[in-house]
C-alpha cells in the first residue's frame, strides 16, 4: 500500500510540475491563435531556397505591410491590425531569425542586409503600391527600402525609427556602455526594468507568465546577441534619408528611453517634406492613449494617400 502510495505521489508531482511548465507556453499560443483567429488573420509561409519567411494576412483593399523591430514578431502588430483590418490588405512578417521565420546561414543583421531580406519577402510577395508602416529596427530597415523602390510605396510611416548615431546617447545605450544591457534580463527585476523602458509602465502579468516570457527570451540571447552586435554595425542613414521620395509621416515619442528622440528630428529634417506627430507622453512602445494618437495620426495619413 505504502509503495502504491509513493508511486502514485511520484506521479502526481510529476504531472504537476509537468502542466506547470507547460501550462504557461500553451495558454500564450492558445492567445497568439484566438488574435488572430478573431481578426480572420490567415499564418502563412514563403520558402525561398533552404529557408522561410513566416507571416500573417486578411483583410481587402489597398496593403498595408508591418515591420517589427528587434526581438519582436508579427504578432507585435495585432493591435495596429485590429484598426486597419477592416478596410484594407494586411500582411506583418517576421524577420529572419525572428519569430517562425528562418534564419538564413549567411544572413547578415545590420540594417542595410535585413533591407534585402526585406525587399526578398516585397518581391516573393509580389507586393505594389502599398503602405509600409514600420518601427524601431524595422524603421530603419523600411527606410532603406524606401529610398531604393519609390515606385513601390504609397507611403512610409516611421514609429521610432533607428538609423542615425548622435554624440548624446540614449538611456539604455549609456547603460550598454556601462555592461549592462537591458535587452537580455536574467532575472523578473530586470524584466520589469526593461519593460518600463520599452512602455513607460510595468507589464500587467503575473511573475507565473513573466518568467515564462523570460526563460523563452533566455533559451534565444546568443542569436539575439549576435543580432544586436550586428546592429551596432549598421551605417548609419544620414545619407539614405534625403533619397526617401515616398510621402512620409514620423510618429515620435517623446520619452522614449531606448533610441534618443533627438536623433527622430533628424529624420524629419533630412526625408524631403516629411509629416511628424511628436507625442509628448509616448514610450518606444506606444501604449494606452498614446498608442491612440499614434493609430488616429497613422489612419488619416494612410487614407489621404491611399
Amino acid at each position: 500500500m505504502k509503495k502504491k502510495f509513493l508511486i502514485f505521489s511520484v506521479l502526481f508531482v510529476t504531472l504537476f510540475f509537468s502542466a506547470y511548465n507547460v501550462l504557461p507556453y500553451a495558454l500564450v499560443k492558445y492567445h497568439t491563435y484566438k488574435s488572430f483567429k478573431d481578426l480572420n488573420l490567415e499564418v502563412k509561409e514563403i520558402k525561398y531556397g533552404k529557408d522561410h519567411f513566416e507571416y500573417i494576412e486578411g483583410g481587402e483593399g489597398p496593403t498595408i505591410l508591418f515591420v517589427h523591430g528587434f526581438q519582436s514578431t508579427k504578432s507585435y502588430w495585432v493591435p495596429f491590425i485590429k484598426k486597419f483590418i477592416t478596410t484594407h490588405h494586411v500582411v506583418a512578417l517576421d524577420l529572419p531569425g525572428h519569430g517562425n521565420s528562418s534564419s538564413p546561414e549567411n544572413q547578415k543583421y545590420d540594417i542595410q542586409s535585413l533591407e534585402k531580406s526585406l525587399s526578398k519577402f516585397v518581391q516573393e510577395k509580389k507586393l505594389n503600391k502599398f503602405h509600409l508602416v514600420a518601427t524601431s529596427m524595422g524603421g530603419g530597415i523600411a527606410s532603406i527600402y524606401a529610398a531604393n523602390n519609390p515606385d513601390k510605396l504609397s507611403s512610409l510611416i516611421l514609429i521610432n525609427p533607428l538609423g542615425i548615431d548622435l554624440e548624446k546617447k540614449s538611456e539604455l545605450q549609456i547603460l550598454v556602455s556601462k555592461g549592462k544591457n537591458l535587452f537580455f534580463p536574467n532575472n523578473i527585476e530586470e524584466f520589469d526594468e526593461l519593460a518600463c523602458f520599452c512602455t513607460g509602465k510595468k507589464l500587467s502579468l503575473s511573475n507565473y507568465f513573466k518568467k515564462h516570457i523570460l526563460s523563452q527570451m533566455i533559451k534565444n540571447y546568443t542569436f539575439f546577441k549576435r543580432v544586436f552586435k550586428e546592429l551596432l554595425s549598421s551605417i548609419p542613414l544620414d545619407n539614405v534619408l534625403p533619397k526617401i521620395k515616398t510621402p512620409s509621416l514620423l510618429i515620435i515619442a517623446q520619452k522614449d528611453r531606448i533610441i534618443n528622440p533627438e536623433t527622430f528630428e533628424v529624420f524629419i529634417k533630412l526625408i524631403p517634406n516629411a509629416k511628424a506627430k511628436r507625442i509628448k507622453e509616448g514610450s518606444h512602445v506606444l501604449v494606452d492613449k498614446n498608442f491612440d494618437q499614434a493609430i488616429f495620426e497613422i489612419d488619416k495619413f494612410i487614407n489621404q494617400k491611399s
